[in-house]
Parts: C-alpha cells; structure tokens; sequence
C-alpha cells in the first residue's frame, strides 16, 4: 500500500495449492448432495490477509511472470 509492502504470499498458503481448495469444495459439495454449476464463480482462497483499502491509498500487487494489477481508491 502507497509504496509499502503490507503482505507477502505463495500458493502453499491456501491447502498447499489453490486448486486443492477446489478439489476440497467439490467434496464438500458433494457430501451434501450439492456441486457446482456451469456459471458458478468460486474464489478460490487467498495468498493474503485482507487489507483495507481507505480514500487515496494506492495497491500494486505482483504475480511475478503473471503481470501485475494496479489500483488507487479515490
């Protein structure tokens, strides 16, 4: 935040990889004689804690080879 890192993350974070996160909520689902439909959207865990974004804070995250996404809150 406003050229700060305030968090630091890897996929290990999120059941070791997030798409063991997906496995494990399809299971889950499925106990319950329930799943996923086509459409669905589902976040698949965080790397990070949430952070809160005030008026005129500026965030820069890195996904290293994967780009980066910018914003600022005005």
């Amino acid at each position: 935040r406003n050229d700060t890192v305030e968090e630091t993350g890897l996929g290990a974070g999120v059941l070791d990889d997030p798409a063991l996160s997906m496995a494990w909520l399809v299971h889950r689902l499925a106990s319950y004689g329930d799943g996923l439909r086509a459409g669905d959207i589902v976040l698949s865990g965080s790397f990070v804690r949430p952070i809160e974004a005030r008026h005129g804070d500026h965030f820069i995250a890195d996904y290293g080879p994967f780009g980066t996404v910018d914003i600022a809150f005005a």
